[in-house]
């Protein structure tokens, strides 16, 4: 694991939840996908989280609490996207 990576480890699972339309979201734990990551046996491919630890930001694997995609492909706006704010 590279240097500094469990530092981010431990800082994903302090972000709970997500802001939308007002609201706050919980997360998606891994191993709670509507995909099958063999999350009881193996670490996130992507990650490398254990079952039931919150994706570190930016992970592949990690699915949208809204719309149930792709978390970092999805086309949900989030309160606190950088984007929108432009």
């Amino acid at each position: 694991m590279i240097e500094g990576w469990p530092e981010k480890i431990m800082a994903a699972q302090e972000v709970t939840h997500i802001e939308f339309e007002g609201r706050e979201i919980p997360r998606v734990r891994y191993g709670k996908e509507k995909g099958d990551w063999d999350a009881a046996n193996i670490p996130c491919h992507d990650c490398r989280v254990l079952e039931g630890e919150f994706h570190v930001p930016n992970c592949d694997v990690e699915e949208c609490p809204v719309c149930g995609e792709q978390f970092i492909s999805c086309a949900c706006k989030f309160d606190d996207d950088p984007e929108e704010s432009e």
